[in-house]
């Protein structure tokens, strides 16, 4: 599943970073992190939005800092709430997206764009999560 995430990774940042403001390489990011709760998803945060960065033409490392701290807040919210349901990663994709788009200075349909972000971020997580239930997949290299 690393090579899928590294795959899907690698889409959302060329999709990111020239057709849509949508923040699609953090969407994939809570995704993956929800599902498999590793500590190699802290490192894909960490290169994935350097590189969203670099090919965005923003100061390197916000993505970055952004990224890995917004998954760090995932991992302290599993040891109080239940993470791999519907509603915490609409939820989480929302206040991300938000938050993330507020940072980089958008101002434009923000709530638009955080509610379209959330839908995604939602599909994402039931499409992994069915990956892994099939076990099209493997959930040991997810």
């Amino acid at each position: 599943m690393k090579l899928f995430s590294i795959v899907l990774l690698s889409l959302a940042l060329v999709l990111e970073s020239s057709v849509t403001t949508i923040p699609l390489v953090f969407l994939s990011l809570v995704s993956l992190m929800v599902i498999k709760k590793e500590n190699w998803i802290f490192l894909y945060g960490f290169l994935f939005g350097a590189l969203l960065d670099l090919f965005s033409f923003r100061t390197l490392g916000i993505s970055s800092a952004f990224f890995v701290t917004f998954l760090f807040l995932i991992l302290l919210y599993q040891r109080k709430f239940e993470i791999a349901t519907n509603y915490f990663v609409l939820g989480a994709c929302f206040i991300g997206s938000f938050s993330f788009l507020l940072l980089l200075g958008f101002n434009n349909l923000i709530i638009v764009e955080s509610l379209v972000s959330a839908l995604i971020g939602l599909l994402l997580f039931i499409m992994f999560k069915r990956f892994v239930e099939l076990d099209l997949v493997s959930s040991k290299n997810l």
